[in-house]
């Protein structure tokens, strides 16, 4: 259990590593391989994508999804305290631990449901032949309002419910080897005004962003079966 939860953790350090060094430079400047050896194939301003080099999606009919794991934004905690007038008002670290469990488990039900639609492979629980493996991860997650558990009624307004940027790898699920990795930052909520941020508010907000996630995903994995038929 304790070897598990410091791969997990070490994942989480390099993908939050990865993600904000691409998000400080321009899109141009993202390698052209990546470490592992994998092509660039998409560089834009929110998304970066690389892909192992002969790699045929269309091969794999059986998906898993493992589980997520979130990682807030450097010093989200701090900076977010800084704003705020009353102790009441503030987040601690139960609240942190708290709301990144949340997020998983919302992007886990949210992401599954989603990919999983009129889907014609099965999103499976156990490796076998085929089957390829995804790993999501969030990270700079940065809330805007988030849920406090508070007795002080605390409203607070956002033009949008916060950022984050998924981190989603890809594997051959016999072999283990790293097929693709796909780093996608976004806005929940994005709106040109600001509103009342409730914590009902942030959860449709959010669950918006991962259906969309999840349907690009999907839109991608069917272009490559839909071709592989053809």
């Amino acid at each position: 259990m304790n070897k598990l939860k410091g791969l997990k953790l070490s994942v989480i350090a390099l993908v939050t590593s990865m993600a904000i060094g691409c998000a400080a430079t321009n899109s141009t400047d993202a390698p052209q391989v990546s470490p592992e050896g994998m092509e660039l194939k998409k560089s834009t301003h929110s998304t970066i994508a690389y892909k192992k080099a002969g790699v045929d999606f269309s091969e794999y009919d059986k998906v898993q999804i493992l589980p997520s794991a979130v990682a807030f934004k450097k010093n989200w905690k701090r900076d977010y305290n800084r704003n705020q007038a009353t102790l009441s008002s503030r987040v601690n670290d139960d609240d942190v631990i708290r709301i990144k469990a949340d997020v998983a488990k919302l992007f886990d039900e949210v992401f599954k449901d989603e990919l999983g639609k009129d889907a014609k492979f099965p999103i499976v629980d156990k490796v076998s032949s085929n089957t390829l493996v995804i790993r999501p991860t969030i990270v700079n997650l940065d809330v805007a309002a988030p849920d406090v558990r508070s007795a002080v009624n605390v409203q607070t307004y956002a033009n949008d419910a916060g950022q984050a940027t998924l981190f989603l790898e890809f594997y051959d699920g016999v072999s283990g080897e790293i097929l693709a990795r796909v780093i996608s930052a976004s806005v929940a909520g994005d709106n040109s005004y600001y509103h009342w941020a409730t914590r009902v508010s942030n959860r449709a907000d959010a669950k918006r962003m991962i259906r969309k996630w999840a349907k690009i995903l999907r839109t991608k994995y069917d272009e490559n079966h839909i071709a592989k038929v053809n």
